[in-house]
């Protein structure tokens, strides 16, 4: 299927220290009818929270090649039940941050924009603190670290690619549409799941097991990296 994306009509016009406030009367309307893309460390997360490895849970509850949420028949997250999120300590960024959105430049410079809310949202806005409490409340620190850590792996990955094929950049739309229409639980690379690379248990500390991750796919990035020709040195050689 195809996935909307949430931030595209976002102002992202807001610092830290801007004046802001949200709070939530859990009317669950904002838990229906979105994508929620997940990346390894959320997985990770979730996976634990339900007792099962990073290859189980893809499996139950992802689609899109492991990196969005599984949604119910009704649009509901797969998590929501009458209570709420089931989820909840460990709900991903997307959940955690809302009605917030982040964004980080190319060169490092974050902001932040106000999500489209819901038209019957029972959620008060306000100005009583700023972004930055409002992200303390919502303990993301971990989570944005983490997705930072994961950014800086990804843009390795789709430079390795372009090193490959110079034209890799003009194809990255299809590839993403690729991706969106896999099978639920099937998975677009071995790297989204984390138990498939590095040895764990499910006691195991989730920010030490996203370390021992990292590591690895940064070893096999280099290894890729090392193993790539590029199309100009192959033509040469040709010749």
């Amino acid at each position: 299927m195809a996935y909307g994306d949430l931030v595209a009509r976002v102002d992202f016009d807001m610092t830290r220290a801007s004046s802001f406030s949200y709070n939530c009367h859990a009317c669950k309307r904002c838990c229906r009818n979105k994508a929620i893309r997940v990346n390894p460390y959320e997985v990770l997360r979730l996976a634990r929270r339900l007792g099962l490895s990073t290859t189980e849970f893809i499996e139950r509850k992802t689609e899109a090649g492991g990196t969005v949420l599984r949604s119910a028949e009704d649009g509901n997250c797969v998590f929501l039940n009458e209570q709420g999120c089931s989820v909840h300590p460990d709900r991903p960024l997307a959940c955690r941050i809302y009605p917030l959105a982040r964004w980080v430049s190319a060169e490092g410079e974050e902001s932040f924009g106000h999500l489209a809310p819901h038209p019957q949202t029972e959620g008060v806005y306000g100005n009583a603190g700023t972004v930055q409490d409002y992200l303390d409340q919502q303990v993301v620190e971990p989570y944005f670290r983490n997705s930072d850590r994961y950014g800086v792996l990804y843009d390795k990955m789709l430079a390795i690619l372009e090193k490959a094929d110079p034209h890799e950049l003009d194809r990255r739309q299809d590839r993403r549409k690729e991706i969106d229409e896999l099978p639920s639980g099937s998975v677009a690379s071995a790297f989204m799941d984390i138990d498939s690379m590095v040895r764990t248990s499910l006691q195991d500390d989730p920010d030490k097991i996203v370390e021992r991750h990292i590591k690895e796919v940064e070893k096999c990035l280099i290894w890729i990296d090392g193993e790539i020709m590029p199309a100009e040195s192959i033509r040469d050689s040709e010749v």
